[in-house]
């Protein structure tokens, strides 16, 4: 039982580091996402906006005050 449970926690660090990826190319990845989704002249910001935090932190970052998705 204990090994079981060494090989679960080890495979999900390792699987954790491999998602990991620096701010400024998650913010990149994300913005370019949202610009397929969102036309550049859509009045409610507020669902962008949204939809960028959630792919921030499936990145594992949270948005930065001011940032401009």
């Amino acid at each position: 039982l204990a090994l079981a449970a060494g090989v679960l926690i080890a495979t999900s660090n390792t699987a954790w580091a491999q998602k990991k990826v620096r701010y400024e190319t998650a913010f990149a990845r994300c913005k370019s996402e949202l610009n397929a989704k969102f036309p550049a002249n859509e009045p409610e910001a507020s669902a962008r906006y949204s939809a960028g935090a959630a792919c921030m932190r499936r990145y594992g970052y949270r948005l930065k005050r001011g940032a401009k998705i």
